[in-house]
């Protein structure tokens, strides 16, 4: 993992929890239903981005072609998530 994207990361996290405690509080309380969803489309678009930016990571961990048994488990998990 580079020096920039832990920071990136955790912004991205932040932002990621924003969405989620926004979306909690209107839930019950409010019939917006139009910006729940956009809410929670929000909340699913950046938690993929934030697996996409772990899993990138962990690719560039290995070493150039060897993919470790523990990376092919990974790269299952998010396969079957697509």
């Amino acid at each position: 993992m580079n020096k920039t994207r832990p920071s990136q990361l955790q912004n991205r996290l932040a932002r990621l929890e924003g969405q989620v405690k926004a979306l909690r509080g209107l839930v019950g309380q409010s019939e917006d239903w139009e910006k729940m969803l956009s809410l929670s489309a929000a909340i699913e678009g950046a938690a993929d981005q934030v697996t996409a930016d772990l899993f990138q990571d962990l690719l560039e961990s290995q070493e150039k072609g060897k993919i470790s048994p523990k990376v092919r488990k990974a790269l299952d998990i998010v396969l079957k998530r697509l």
